[in-house]
C-alpha cells in the first residue's frame, strides 16, 4: 500500500515548521539571558557609582533615547522649551515628576506615571531611564518567547493527528515489507531445495548412463565368448560337417571346453566386479 504523497508533504511541512520555530525560540531564548545579564550588570553598575559622576542624573537614574519610538506615560508635565534631544532629555532629568519623554518635531513631551514604549515615526524618540529600557527589552523578548512557544504547542496539536496516522501508515507498510522478505526467504529455500534436487536427478542419470554402458560392452564381450563357445561345441560334435580350418584337438577337447566355459564364467563376474 503506498502512502498518500500528500499526507506526506504535510507532515514534512509541519516537521520543518516545527523545526524553525524551535530555532527560533532557542535564538530568542539567547538574547533574553542576554538582556537579564544586562540589566543585572546595569545595576551593579549604578550601585557602584557616586552620585556626582552623572552629570544629567536625578537620584542616580540614568536616560536613554529609542528612535522611532514614544513614551506616552500616564500623563503630561507640561511642554518643555528644549528643541534638541539631548536639551528634552536634561529636562527630563531635572524635572522630579517625570518618568519620560517624548521628543518629536523639534518639540519635547514631558510625561509622568508608569507607561509603555510604542512604536512611532521615524522622526520620534522616546527618552526612558536606561534601566527601564532594559526591563522593556526584557519583557519584549519575553512576550516573543511566550508566543513563539504557544505557536510550538499549537503546531504540535496540530501535527499530532498526521504523526499517529503517518505512523500508522508507516508500521503497515513495515509489516508488509516484513511479511514480503519471510515470503522471499521461503520462496528462496524452495529454489534451493528445487537445484539440489535437479542436481541429484543429473547424477542418477550420469550413473544409469554409465550402468547401461557397462552391461552393454558386457553383453557385446559375452556375445563374442559365446559364439566362441557354439563354434567349437559344433565343432566338437560335427567335426566332419564343419569346414572351418582348426587344429586338431584330440583328447584335449574336452579340456578345452571346460576352460572356455570356466573362462566365460571368470569374464562375466569380472566385468560385473569391474563396473559395479
Amino acid at each position: 500500500m503506498n502512502i498518500n504523497k500528500n499526507f506526506v508533504s504535510q507532515a514534512t511541512s509541519i516537521t520543518m515548521d516545527l523545526e524553525n520555530l524551535q530555532q527560533n525560540y532557542s535564538n530568542l531564548l539567547i538574547k533574553y539571558k542576554q538582556a537579564v545579564a544586562d540589566y543585572i550588570n546595569y545595576l551593579n553598575t549604578q550601585s557602584q557609582k557616586p552620585y556626582t559622576q552623572y552629570s544629567s542624573s536625578r537620584n542616580n537614574i540614568d536616560y536613554v533615547s529609542i528612535k522611532g519610538n514614544a513614551y506616552i506615560g500616564t500623563g503630561s508635565a507640561g511642554q518643555s522649551k528644549a528643541r534638541t534631544l539631548q536639551d528634552c532629555q536634561a529636562q527630563c532629568a531635572k524635572n522630579s515628576n517625570c518618568t519620560g519623554a517624548t521628543f518629536i518635531s523639534n518639540q519635547c513631551q514631558i510625561r509622568i506615571g508608569d507607561g509603555q514604549i510604542i512604536t512611532s515615526s521615524s522622526n520620534s524618540y522616546a527618552i526612558v531611564p536606561k534601566s527601564k529600557q532594559l526591563l522593556l527589552n526584557m519583557e519584549n523578548i519575553n512576550q516573543q518567547l511566550i508566543a513563539t512557544n504557544k505557536q510550538i504547542i499549537n503546531k504540535i496539536k496540530v501535527g499530532e493527528p498526521i504523526y499517529y496516522k503517518f505512523k500508522g501508515k508507516v508500521d503497515e507498510k513495515s509489516e508488509e515489507l516484513k511479511k514480503s522478505y519471510k515470503d522471499l526467504v521461503s520462496e528462496r529455500e524452495n529454489i534451493r531445495k528445487l537445484l539440489d534436487e535437479y542436481e541429484t536427478l543429473n547424477s542418477t542419470d550420469g550413473e544409469n548412463m554409465i550402468k547401461i554402458n557397462q552391461n552393454y560392452y558386457s553383453y557385446i564381450l559375452l556375445l563374442i565368448v559365446a559364439i566362441v563357445v557354439i563354434v567349437l561345441l559344433i565343432k566338437i560334435s560335427y567335426p566332419s560337417s564343419i569346414s572351418i580350418p582348426m587344429p586338431e584337438l584330440g583328447d584335449k577337447k574336452y579340456y578345452i571346453l571346460l576352460g572356455v566355459i570356466i573362462l566365460i564364467v571368470a569374464v562375466n563376474i569380472g566385468v560385473k566386479h569391474y563396473f559395479i
